[in-house]
């Protein structure tokens, strides 16, 4: 499945949950982005506080968390998790995600062409 298709299938599935990304003022629109917003920092926080435990884990001598290799399922969820927010707050902006993506990569290989080997 292609990223647009992924994301189309989100959206339609938010949509008949009641989550909408349409909307018909910018007022509301702002608001939902605001939402959203919170709700995508909310899990990019789950996910460094599972690789902070991580990291204690590591250097903390006595601390009883869990191993890269054990969190990785958790991450990779929470993850997954941030992907549907961007979904959603670029859906709530009319974009097109790949088309975006694409753009970015064009600027930032002309702009750390300098790093290449």
């Amino acid at each position: 499945m292609q990223l647009s298709e992924l994301i189309k299938s989100q959206i339609d599935a938010d949509e008949r949950r009641g989550f909408s990304v349409k909307f018909a003022s910018d007022i509301e629109r702002h608001d939902q982005l605001m939402r959203d917003l919170v709700g995508l920092v909310s899990e990019v926080g789950e996910f460094a506080d599972s690789l902070k435990k991580v990291g204690l884990a590591v250097s903390t001598p006595g601390y009883q968390g869990p191993s890269l290799s054990d969190a990785t399922p958790q991450l990779r969820s929470e993850l997954a998790d941030v992907s549907i927010y961007v979904f959603r707050l670029i859906a709530i902006l009319d974009g097109d995600l790949e088309n975006e993506i694409v753009r970015k990569m064009k600027i930032n290989r002309e702009r750390y062409q300098y790093l290449e080997r």
